[in-house]
């Protein structure tokens, strides 16, 4: 499942993995993940698998939309796999995303620590 929710060092963390998927299935899992958002308790901590995936412009043009009302129901951004376009890509989203931006991390585990510490 592309949207699951993983604990680290006590932290709920949603886990958002767009790897393998095409383009259809990015556009879904990024509904899924807005609804997961939207449907929190309280922030949420989020971090998302990017690795050996190229989205398409149709999901930027979404994801940055979705980014301003998801802003308020996050705490910590985090994501993997922000090389080469998706780097530029991520600039985009951040425009969006403010004052909440999605920090880009070389491993899972760096990414996970980050979003676990203060």
């Amino acid at each position: 499942m592309p949207v699951s929710w993983v604990e680290h060092r006590g932290h709920d963390i949603l886990y958002v993995d767009y790897r393998n998927l095409g383009p259809t299935e990015c556009l879904e899992t990024l509904h899924d993940q807005a609804a997961e958002i939207d449907g929190a308790r309280e922030p949420v901590l989020t971090l998302v698998d990017a690795r050996g995936v190229v989205f398409g412009s149709e999901f930027v043009r979404v994801a940055k939309i979705a980014a301003m009302p998801n802003t308020a129901r996050t705490r910590k951004r985090a994501v993997v796999g922000a090389d080469g376009f998706n780097k530029v890509l991520l600039a985009f989203f951040n425009s969006a995303a403010t004052p909440v931006p999605m920090k880009p991390f070389a491993t899972i585990e760096e990414a996970l620590d980050d979003l676990a510490g203060p």
